[in-house]
C-alpha cells in the first residue's frame, strides 16, 4: 500500500475576529464562503455553478479560480495534512494538523464549511513569510507551500509526556519558592516602620513577581 505523502497548505480565511477565536476554540479550519450550502459530493464545476447562482454578475476566470479553491479546501486537503492559517487580529500564524473530512456544520455566519484540526504550535507572521517563502498578501486562499521533510517534521513535533511532567515539576518547585520568600517578605514588611526599610522590601517583592 502506498503511503500518503503530507503536505503543507496555507489557507488564508479566517473571518471576524469572532470567527477567528471559534476557529481556535473549536479546533476547524475554514474556506469561508458560509453562503453556499453544503458542499458534500459536489465536483468542481457544481461548485462554480453554486457560486455563480448566488453571484450571476461575477466574472468566469473568477469564479473558476474561487471553484478552484473551494473544492481544494474539500476533496485536496487530506486527513494528516498541515495547514497555516494567518490571522487577522494577530500578528501570528496558526499550524495545525488536518484531522477530520470535509463537513457542513454552521458555527457562525462565516464558518460553515469547516475541516478538523488539531493546533500544534503559532508563529510570528514575518519569520514564517520568510522562511516558507510565502505572501500573505497574495490574492489566492488556498496554497500548497513548499517545504522539505525535515522542516515538516518540526513543525509536528511535540515533546514527550516525560518532558511535560519534568517541565511542570521544575516550573511547581520555582512557585513553591516564589511562594516561601513573598511570606517570608510580607512578615518583615509587617514588623517594620520605617520607611526606607519599607519600600527596599516592596521594590523586592515587585522583582520577584516580575
Amino acid at each position: 500500500m502506498r503511503r500518503q505523502v503530507m503536505k503543507f497548505w496555507l489557507l488564508k480565511a479566517a473571518g471576524t475576529l469572532e470567527d477567528e477565536e471559534r476557529i481556535l476554540d473549536d479546533s476547524v479550519v475554514t474556506i469561508g464562503w458560509a453562503e453556499l450550502p453544503d458542499l458534500s459530493n459536489k465536483n468542481k464545476e457544481q461548485v462554480k455553478q453554486l457560486i455563480l447562482e448566488k453571484y450571476p454578475g461575477m466574472r468566469g476566470g473568477l469564479s473558476e479560480t474561487w471553484a478552484g479553491e473551494i473544492y481544494s479546501f474539500i476533496t485536496k486537503i487530506r486527513k494528516g495534512d498541515l495547514v497555516a492559517v494567518p490571522l487577522k487580529a494577530r500578528n501570528e500564524v496558526l499550524i495545525g494538523k488536518v484531522t477530520g473530512d470535509y463537513e457542513h456544520r454552521q458555527l457562525s455566519n462565516f464558518i460553515s464549511h469547516i475541516r478538523n484540526v488539531r493546533w500544534l504550535k503559532t508563529f510570528p507572521k514575518e519569520y514564517f513569510e520568510e522562511e516558507y517563502d510565502v505572501d500573505f498578501n497574495s490574492p489566492e486562499a488556498l496554497f500548497p507551500i513548499k517545504a522539505d521533510s525535515e522542516k515538516l517534521s518540526g513543525l509536528i513535533e511535540t515533546k514527550s509526556l516525560e518532558a511535560l511532567i519534568g517541565e511542570l515539576s521544575f516550573a511547581l518547585e520555582d512557585l513553591e519558592l516564589m511562594k516561601e520568600r513573598m511570606l517570608e517578605l510580607v512578615n518583615k514588611l509587617a514588623e517594620t516602620e520605617e520607611i526606607p526599610e519599607v519600600r527596599r522590601i516592596a521594590a523586592e517583592m515587585e522583582k520577584i513577581l516580575k
